[in-house]
C-alpha cells in the first residue's frame, strides 16, 4: 500500500519518545510524519474506493473514501464527491456514519474519512436467511429486521427535513453493526435541495437546517436525462428524474418487501426491469414466498409504501416509521389487531358470498338431475345414462364445495376473533352465517343441526338477533263468514305423541296479531250452523302467520270426509323440504273398505256384467284367488281366510261381527281406484277423485312438517305396520290405531294400506305415486313424506286408496 502513503496530510499531534533528561516531566515531543497509515482496501463502487486506514493522531481506525483514479480529472465527479462528503458531514445523526476529515492527495484525488462501521450489510443478512442459515435465523428475527427498517425511516426523515434525498436506498447500502447500529451508507447519489420542493412531498426547511454543499453553491441541483440509483429499488417517478422524499419512501417499501419475502420486489435486467418498475405492480407480498408467512399489517404497510402514485404513499418516512413502530412496540396493538380482524372479516364475507352462490348452484343442479332422470327408463344401461350420472355427480361435487366454502367462511371469521376477540363485525358475520344455517336446518326439519346452529347464533350474536333467537311469531286469523270463536291449543309431546293442550280462547274472528312463541298449534273454529274446523298453525321462527279459513257446511264437506283448510304447509323432508300452498279440499277419513268396494263391484256387475266385476275385483298375482268372493245374494264380501287365528279373534273382539267388511280394500290398481271414484261421482252427483300426493301428505302431517301424523317418534305401536303386533302381521279394520289419526281427523294417515294418489312420479308418466305405508312395512316406511311408485295397472297386496273432493269457494 506504499502508493497511498504520501497523499495524507502531516500529523497535527506529536509522537512521543523517551530521553527527556533529569529535569524533564515526560517523554520527548517529536513531529510525526503522515497522519494516516493505509491498512488495506475495504471495497470499491461508484466513483470511489474505500480504504481501511489508521488515524495516527487519534490512534483509531477509520474508513477513507478515495475518488477513483479514472474519475480524478472529471470536474463533475470531483464536485459530486465533495458534495457527498459535505452533505454526509452535516447530517449528524446516529444512523449516518460521521465524516471526520477531507483532503486532496498529491495526485489530485479527493478523499474523506468517516467512521468505520463493523458488521454486515442487510443484503448479506437477507441472503443468509434465504439459504436458511440457522444461526442467522436465530439472530435476525422478523421483529429485529423490521426494527432496522423503522430506524432507517428515522434516519431518512432526518435527512429529508434538511433537504437531502438519498436516491439509492437498498439493502446493500444498509450496514448492520455488530453492536446494534443501523447505518444508511453511500450518500454519493444524494440530491441536496437548496430550497423548498414544490411537490406534495415538499421539503419544508428552516434556513438554519439546510444542507449546503459545493453543488448547491454552484446552483447545480438536477441532472436531466441521467438515471441515478439502482433500478429495482427505484420509484417510477425516479426513472424520469423527478424525486422528493416520497421517492425514498418507495425504496424503503422495496427494502421491507425484501425483508418480508427474502426476494426482491422486481426481477429482470436492463430495459425489461425498467419497464416492470415503471408499469407493473410487484407480486403480492403475501404470496411472493409461500414458505415465509407475512403478517397482514406488515403486508399492508409494504403495499402502501410502494404505491406507484406518490400521492397515495406514506407522505414522509416519519409516518411510515411511526406505523412500523406501532407494530413493533405494541402501543397500537389493539388497532393493529382490529385492522387485521377487519381484513379477515372482509375475506370471510367474500367467502360467505361464495358459499351462498354455491348453495344456489346446488338447487339448479338438483333440478337438472330431475330433468335428466325424466329422459331415461330405470332399466336402461349405464352408458346410455351417462348424462344422468354426470348430473348427479355434479350435485355431489357442489355439496362438497358448499361444505368447504362454509368451513372456509367460519375459519376466516373465527380467525378474525383470534385477532380481536370482541370484533363486532366478525361476530355479526358469524351470527348471520349461523342464522342462515339455522333457518335451513329448521326448514329441513333437522333437529340436531337446528339445535347446534341455534347454539352458535347465541354464541356470536351481540343482541341484534335477540328477537330472532327468541323466535316469537304471531297469528292473524280471519274467517268466512266472520264471528267464529277460536280456541287455541298448543301441541306438546307425551310419550312420543303430539297432544293438543294448554287450551285458551282467543275470541272471535277476525283476530288481530296474537303473539305466539315458536311451536305448533291447533285452532278450532266454531260457529253455529257449521261443523268445527280444525286449523293447524305452525309458528316457525319469527313467523307472522296470517290465515283465512272458509267455514264449510256438512253438505259441502260430504259424509265420511274430513275438511282440510287451504294454506301453507311444510312439504317433503331433507334437502327437498319446502313450503307449499294448497287450496281447500276434503279427503276421506279412512281408506275405502272391502265393504264399500263390494258395493261398487255389485254395481259394476249390474251395469257391465260379471266379467267386468271380476276384472275389478282385488286380487294378487296371476292365478291367485281374488280377495273377495261373489255370494248368491250378489254381494262381494272379502274372503273369510284373509285374517285368521289370533288376529281374527282380536278383530272380532274389538270391532264386532262386521269387522271383515271394515278391512281396507287392498290389491287395487290405480285404474280400479279411478273407476270407483267415477262411479261415486255419478251416483252421488258430486265430484270424487283421488288426492294428489301433496294433498295426501298435508292431510297426514298437517302444516308443521312433523315426520309422522302423531309427531317425530318412530314406533311400531303407533300405526298399523309390520311390527305392530307380536303375531304375524295381518290386516286390521280401519281406525284400529287411534294414534295414526292426523291433526285434521284423517284416520290411518300412516300404515294400513298404501294410498294411490293422482300424481305422476316424474315427467315420464310411467308410474303413479303411492303414499302412507302399509301393514307389511317397517315403521320407517310410514313417514308422511315417504313416496314410492307403481304402474297404474299394477296391483300390490299392500295398496288401496282413499278418495278426495274439491271444495270450491262459495259465492255466499
Amino acid at each position: 500500500m506504499d502508493e497511498f502513503m504520501n497523499f495524507a496530510r502531516e500529523s497535527v499531534l506529536a509522537k512521543f519518545s523517551g530521553g527527556g533528561g533529569a529535569k524533564s516531566s515526560g517523554p520527548a515531543f517529536e513531529p510525526a510524519d503522515q497522519k494516516y497509515a493505509i491498512d488495506g482496501k475495504v471495497g470499491s463502487g461508484g466513483m470511489g474506493e474505500v480504504m481501511l486506514v489508521t488515524d495516527r493522531d487519534l490512534r483509531r481506525q477509520v474508513a477513507m473514501k478515495l475518488l477513483r483514479t479514472d474519475a480524478g480529472d472529471d470536474p463533475e465527479a470531483r464536485l459530486q464527491f465533495v458534495a457527498e462528503a459535505q452533505a454526509t458531514s452535516q447530517l449528524e445523526h446516529p444512523g449516518i456514519p460521521p465524516v471526520h476529515d477531507i483532503g486532496i492527495a498529491p495526485d489530485g484525488r479527493v478523499w474523506f474519512t468517516m467512521k468505520l462501521v463493523r458488521g454486515r450489510t442487510l443484503s448479506e443478512v437477507i441472503h443468509d436467511l434465504f439459504v436458511k442459515r440457522a444461526d442467522v435465523y436465530r439472530e435476525w428475527t422478523l421483529h429485529r429486521l423490521v426494527s432496522a427498517v423503522e430506524r432507517l425511516c428515522e434516519t431518512l426523515h432526518f435527512a429529508h427535513e434538511r433537504g437531502v434525498i438519498h436516491r439509492d436506498v437498498k439493502p446493500e447500502n444498509v450496514m448492520l453493526g455488530d453492536f446494534g447500529e443501523v447505518h444508511l451508507m453511500d450518500w454519493g447519489l444524494a440530491r441536496v435541495h437548496g430550497g423548498t420542493h414544490p411537490s406534495e412531498g415538499a421539503l419544508n426547511l428552516a434556513e438554519i437546517e439546510r444542507i449546503a454543499t459545493a453543488r448547491t453553491d454552484a446552483g447545480s441541483h438536477t441532472e436531466h436525462g441521467v438515471l441515478k440509483g439502482t433500478v429495482r429499488y427505484m420509484a417510477p417517478e425516479q426513472l424520469t428524474g423527478t424525486v422528493d422524499r416520497r421517492t425514498d419512501v418507495f425504496a424503503l417499501g422495496c427494502v421491507l418487501y425484501e425483508i418480508l419475502t427474502l426476494q426482491p420486489a422486481y426481477d429482470g435486467q436492463g430495459w425489461d426491469l425498467i419497464r416492470r418498475v415503471a408499469e407493473a405492480a410487484p407480486a403480492p407480498v403475501e404470496t411472493r414466498n409461500p414458505r415465509r408467512a407475512v403478517p397482514t399489517a406488515l403486508a399492508e404497510i409494504c403495499r402502501k409504501a410502494m404505491v406507484k402514485d406518490p400521492t397515495h404513499r406514506y407522505q414522509t418516512a416519519q409516518v411510515m416509521g411511526q406505523v412500523l413502530r406501532e407494530w413493533l412496540d405494541g402501543t397500537s396493538e389493539r388497532h393493529r389487531r382490529h385492522e387485521e380482524a377487519e381484513s379477515l372479516v372482509m375475506k370471510g364475507r367474500a367467502a360467505a358470498a361464495d358459499y351462498e352462490r354455491r348453495k344456489a348452484e346446488i338447487a339448479e343442479a338438483e333440478a337438472a338431475v330431475e330433468v335428466e332422470a325424466s329422459k331415461f327408463k330405470p332399466w336402461q344401461p349405464i352408458p346410455e345414462k351417462r348424462s344422468l350420472l354426470d348430473a348427479r355427480r355434479r350435485v355431489e361435487d357442489l355439496a362438497t364445495e358448499v361444505a368447504l366454502a362454509f368451513a372456509e367462511t367460519v375459519k376466516l371469521l373465527e380467525a378474525a376473533l383470534v385477532q380481536e376477540e370482541k370484533s363486532v363485525s366478525a361476530r355479526a358475520a358469524l351470527a348471520s352465517l349461523w342464522k342462515g344455517r339455522l333457518e335451513e336446518a329448521e326448514r329441513k326439519g333437522e333437529r340436531a343441526d337446528t339445535a347446534y346452529a341455534l347454539t352458535m347464533v347465541r354464541r356470536y350474536d351481540d343482541g341484534v338477533l335477540a328477537a330472532f333467537v327468541k323466535g316469537d311469531g304471531s297469528l292473524t286469523l280471519v274467517s268466512e263468514p266472520t264471528g267464529a270463536e277460536v280456541v287455541l291449543s298448543r301441541f306438546t309431546e307425551r310419550d312420543g305423541v303430539l297432544v293438543a293442550d294448554e287450551t285458551r280462547n282467543l275470541g272471535k274472528t277476525p283476530l288481530a296479531e296474537v303473539s305466539l312463541p315458536i311451536g305448533s298449534y291447533l285452532c278450532v273454529l266454531r260457529k253455529a250452523g257449521y261443523p268445527d274446523v280444525r286449523y293447524p298453525v305452525h309458528i316457525s321462527r319469527n313467523r307472522a302467520w296470517a290465515g283465512c279459513v272458509r267455514l264449510r257446511t256438512e253438505e259441502e264437506i260430504g259424509a265420511g270426509f274430513v275438511y282440510v283448510p287451504g294454506g301453507p304447509f311444510v312439504y317433503s323432508e331433507g334437502r327437498t323440504t319446502r313450503t307449499m300452498e294448497l287450496p281447500d279440499f276434503a279427503i276421506a277419513r279412512y281408506p275405502v273398505t272391502f265393504g264399500e268396494y263390494g258395493v261398487f263391484l255389485a254395481a259394476v256387475e249390474k251395469e257391465e256384467g260379471l266379467d267386468a266385476a271380476v276384472a275389478r275385483a282385488p286380487h294378487g298375482n296371476a292365478g291367485d284367488a281374488p280377495y273377495v268372493s261373489r255370494q248368491k245374494d250378489g254381494t262381494w264380501p272379502p274372503r273369510s281366510d284373509m285374517v285368521d287365528g289370533a288376529s281374527a279373534e282380536h278383530c272380532l273382539r274389538d270391532h264386532g261381527s262386521a269387522w271383515m267388511t271394515q278391512l281396507p280394500v287392498m290389491s287395487i290398481s290405480f285404474d280400479d281406484a279411478l273407476a270407483y271414484c267415477s262411479w261415486k261421482s255419478k251416483t252421488t252427483g258430486t265430484q270424487w277423485r283421488l288426492p294428489t300426493e301433496e294433498e295426501r301428505e298435508k292431510a297426514a302431517r298437517g302444516v308443521d312438517g312433523r315426520r309422522y301424523p302423531w309427531g317425530e317418534l318412530e314406533d311400531a305401536t303407533l300405526a298399523k305396520c309390520r311390527e305392530s303386533r307380536s303375531r304375524e302381521t295381518q290386516p286390521e279394520p280401519v281406525g284400529a290405531f287411534k294414534t295414526a289419526e292426523s291433526v285434521y281427523g284423517v284416520g290411518d294417515a300412516a300404515g294400513g294400506v298404501w294410498d294411490w294418489t293422482d300424481s305422476w312420479l316424474d315427467a315420464r308418466r310411467s308410474s303413479r305415486v303411492v303414499r302412507g305405508g302399509s301393514c307389511n312395512n317397517p315403521p320407517v316406511a310410514l313417514r308422511a313424506a315417504n313416496r314410492i311408485n307403481s304402474t297404474p295397472s299394477g296391483r300390490n297386496a299392500s295398496t288401496g286408496f282413499r278418495c278426495a273432493r274439491d271444495l270450491h269457494r262459495s259465492t255466499q
